[in-house]
């Protein structure tokens, strides 16, 4: 396939975008590195009548706009939608920076505009079904709790285990106290399972006759992981001390090494 020189004012944008938002300073870097090096890799376009519309390579056509380019080396394909879809999915999935979030919606619209099964889905981007599967559940999660994982300050793994909690005021406490604090999915697991054992027990039989009334749940004790031992512990027994990072490894690495010695004298004795 042969590239071409097209006149940046014929390309339009994608239609269909899965980042909803591109950071200007990638792009400004991005177009420093247009400016001393050239275009490396050039954009794919699908001809559409005597415009063209961006398939793959929006970052670089917004860099060359920024240094202001009025041409850009592009590969150009007749494709259909569909076609289209499948490879800016592509492109989109071998992104290094992809958030979980945005994983998702890559997979969303492959089953919702190509009607296709996970199975299919998983086959078309070289992906576990089990991945597929994973990811797709995380559409099915609050807005805020997307929003949380998509940022990066709740793991996929507790943002999923948490949607377990069908208590919307407790599910927002429990989520906050993660977010917070930070924990694993073990303890993720242990916030479920006493949020399971306290609705177990939150019914009585009224002597009026009158069934079963529910009654207000009490949040069970809050856990966090101990950056120390990685176990669990309460809140209320978790200390905050202001550590630097080389510290903090410091500490890690002089209780790996403890651990290390105190192995290899019990497997002397």
């Amino acid at each position: 396939m042969k590239t071409e020189m097209i006149a940046i004012e014929k390309i339009d944008p994608p239609k269909d975008i899965i980042r909803d938002q591109i950071d200007p300073e990638s792009v400004r870097e991005l177009a420093e590195s247009i400016r001393e090096q050239g275009l490396l890799q050039p954009i794919l376009l699908r001809s559409n009548g005597n415009r063209y519309e961006v398939v793959a390579g929006h970052r670089r056509l917004l860099a060359h706009r920024l240094i202001g380019l009025t041409e850009i080396k592009a590969f150009v394909r007749t494709l259909t939608d569909e076609e289209t879809l499948v490879l800016r999915a592509t492109e989109n999935l071998q992104r290094e920076d992809l958030s979980p979030i945005e994983e998702a919606k890559v997979y969303g619209r492959l089953r919702q505009k190509m009607g296709l099964s996970i199975e299919e889905i998983a086959r078309k981007m070289g992906k576990n079904r089990i991945t597929v599967k994973k990811h797709l559940k995380l559409l099915e999660l609050p807005e805020y709790i997307q929003d949380y994982v998509d940022r990066g300050t709740l793991s996929m793994q507790v943002g999923l285990k948490l949607n377990e909690i069908k208590d919307e005021e407790l599910q927002r406490y429990y989520v906050g106290c993660a977010v917070e604090h930070g924990i694993t999915a073990k303890v993720a697991d242990m916030w479920v399972d006493d949020y399971e054992a306290s609705k177990r027990g939150n019914y009585y039989e009224s002597s009026r006759g009158r069934g079963e009334e529910e009654i207000k749940i009490e949040p069970a004790p809050i856990f966090v992981t101990c950056f120390v031992c990685h176990g669990p512990a309460e809140v209320g027994d978790i200390t905050s001390v202001q550590i630097c990072r080389a510290c903090y490894n410091e500490v890690l690495l002089s209780r790996s090494k403890k651990k290390s010695m105190k192995g290899g004298i019990e497997n002397g004795n």
